[in-house]
């Protein structure tokens, strides 16, 4: 039995190991006939075309080192988890590993991959694979869902991103599955090291053509199951043994591909944010793009050879997960250790690391000095009342489902603060992604206003989804439908209301001034012909007070579209069609005709007729394209001059 008991672990690695061997070396030819090839250009560091999607042998060789685990005839062992987490994390697994297969033979663009990420995660939550516990102490549904998707999302797109030299993201991998592996030794979980045997089986078997120089690629078929594959076990294992140390060893042991995925969000966001005008050329790269800024690229450009960075950086994780194993012996001095590695690796990353991002943070600020107030200013104005609105709504949907005949009463403050991050948090984030606060309102478009409201509708409905992925939700769905009519029924108006309460100033402040002005000081009594777009800009240029020079009186105007007459266009009302003209010269005591919009000839000669005779001038009002000489602003470029 005790032969039984050792015997396990080494058959669990083997199997990984020889089956991912085998696979990888049949997968190599196979690769290249059926296009799953990555050719050398841009990023790349390999100077000729080399297989892809060899990750799909890393997935093969896992799962049948989780059937040696499972369906082996082993005598009952210290197992906690379960056969049917196997049974569950396969066909998710089976898709994450799908998503990068096609992406490694389609190339997918960033935004379907992660849509893809996003729901096979939310599905794994369903299914639960969640984390349900931090420090000991149980996470409200909503809070749940946020932290299980953001550990699989940070963990899966870690090992993705770090996969930039041969055999990194792979030779990783071991290292880190072996360090959780022994952790859980230390806190007496020795079924569960199998799983983890597993997958550094799996991977270190595929070393041997994907260590440098390459015969084969991980893709992203390796890159994003091997990510999922380690967050999906450490999060099953976490709650086996002290809090502290179940959550520091898994961190620490894929601390390298977590640090290199922070400074590339953190360099990538703070370039978009520092690009003029939200520009992306050059380097200035959205949150999404690839950039050739990750660590093993700057240890490439020291001159060191892919070797050598893979190795230097393998070291790096083994000292992280010496560090993991200080602290599941030292438990109770866990946050000591913690700490003063904290400290050193704050100086490290100070001192050698992230000189790119400071400079770059630096540039950042330093631009946002020079910056105008007033737009930083809206900007924060809007942010902060919407979150206002967000919050009052909540509270007030909260309210109003307890007064329900037959409600349980609850602590509003409570049960407000525990919906918050999805009911508050998700509608936010939807309003960031539709790009509200890069908006200039008082500017904008009428599908810009329905956009924002759509977005805010949509924030709340996955906010939904989520509540009713709960039991009791699920059992009762009828109250949180209402809620959600309740909550997006009354924000949206609300925050699309708070834009447009600008414009509404703007053109309240137009009439205002209109009707104070004396009869003297109106200008000319002016008649507009026209009452589409170019009558917009007419009106904004030079006929609303305080925009252009002295106000016209604009008595009415007149358009084509016989449905206008009798109706207001831009506050102004439609006195008839351009026939009419002569006589509402007459009637109105006209001094000014004003073409905006194309007349037919022959009614323009009535007009001018017609206003001659009253005593009255025709203008035509038109945009003019001038090209420009070359020496001036540049030839081919067009410049709009308005005349009056």
């Amino acid at each position: 039995m005790l032969l039984e008991q050792i015997l396990k672990y080494p058959v669990v690695f083997a199997v990984g190991a020889v089956l991912s061997l085998l696979l990888a070396r049949a997968w190599g030819p196979r690769a290249l006939r059926w296009g799953f090839v990555d050719r050398p250009g841009g990023r790349k560091e390999h100077g000729h075309p080399v297989p892809t999607a060899g990750g799909i042998a890393v997935f093969l060789a896992f799962h049948a080192a989780c059937a040696a685990v499972f369906l082996l005839p082993w005598r009952p062992f210290a197992g906690q988890v379960p056969i049917d987490w196997w049974l569950r994390f396969l066909p998710l697994s089976a898709g994450m590993a799908a998503l990068g297969f096609l992406d490694d033979r389609f190339n997918l663009p960033p935004a379907a991959k992660l849509a893809g990420q996003v729901a096979l995660i939310a599905t794994a939550y369903a299914v639960g694979l969640r984390i349900e516990t931090f420090q000991g102490v149980p996470l409200p549904g909503g809070f749940d869902f946020l932290f299980t998707m953001l550990w699989f999302l940070a963990l899966t797109n870690a090992f993705n991103l770090i996969d930039g030299v041969d055999g990194l993201a792979a030779g990783i991998a071991v290292i880190a599955s072996v360090g959780v592996a022994a952790s859980l030794l230390l806190r007496h979980a020795p079924g569960d090291v199998l799983l983890f045997l597993g997958l550094a089986g799996a991977c270190a078997g595929f070393l041997r053509y994907n260590f440098y120089p390459a015969r084969v690629f991980l893709g992203d078929t390796g890159s994003l199951f091997i990510g999922f594959a380690f967050a999906a076990l450490a999060l099953s294992t976490h709650s086996k043994g002290p809090a502290t140390a179940a959550i520091a060893a898994p961190l620490l042991a894929a601390g390298i591909p977590l640090f290199d995925s922070l400074l590339a969000i953190w360099r990538r966001t703070v370039r978009r944010v520092r690009a003029p005008n939200g520009a992306r050329s050059g380097a200035l790269l959205g949150v999404g793009e690839a950039d050739a800024e990750h660590l093993h690229h700057r240890l490439l450009r020291e001159g060191r050879a892919p070797r050598q960075v893979a190795l230097l950086l393998y070291a790096g994780t083994a000292g992280l997960v010496a560090l993991g194993l200080l602290v599941t012996v030292f438990n109770d001095r866990a946050l000591g250790i913690l700490s003063l590695a904290f400290l050193a690796g704050a100086y490290t990353v100070v001192r050698h690391l992230a000189w790119i991002e400071l400079r770059d943070s630096g540039e950042a600020v330093m631009r946002g000095l020079a910056t105008p107030v007033r737009r930083n200013r809206t900007l924060l104005v809007y942010v902060v009342l919407d979150l206002a609105v967000l919050g009052g709504v909540l509270a007030l949907a909260l309210y109003a489902m307890q007064r329900v005949p037959g409600a349980a009463h609850v602590d509003l403050r409570r049960q407000w603060v525990r919906h918050a991050p999805l009911d508050i948090g998700l509608p936010f984030l939807a309003l960031l992604l539709f790009r509200s606060y890069s908006r200039v309102w008082y500017l904008a478009r009428i599908s810009e206003y329905a956009a924002t409201g759509l977005a805010v509708v949509l924030g709340y409905a996955i906010a939904l989804g989520i509540h009713l992925t709960g039991s009791s939700a699920a059992a009762a769905p009828g109250p949180w439908i209402v809620r959600f009519v309740l909550l997006a029924g009354v924000a949206a108006p609300a925050v699309v209301g708070l834009r447009a309460a600008l414009r509404v100033a703007q053109d309240a402040s137009h009439g205002a001034l209109r009707a104070l002005r004396g009869a003297g000081e109106r200008g000319e009594r002016t008649l507009v012909c026209g009452a589409g777009h170019r009558t917009t800009l007419f009106l904004r240029e030079l006929a609303w007070p305080g925009v252009g020079g002295p106000a016209l009186d604009v008595v009415g105007l007149v358009a084509d579209d016989s449905a206008l007459r009798g109706h207001r266009v831009y506050g102004i009302p439609v006195l008839g069609h351009p026939e009419d003209v002569p006589r509402l010269v007459r009637e109105h005591r006209v001094r000014a005709v004003y073409l905006v919009e194309d007349v037919p000839a022959e009614i323009e000669e009535r007009m001018r007729a017609a206003a001659a005779e009253a005593g009255a001038r025709v203008v035509r009002w038109e945009i003019v394209e001038r090209e420009l000489a070359p020496g001036g602003q540049g030839a081919g470029e067009n410049a709009e001059t308005l005349k009056r």
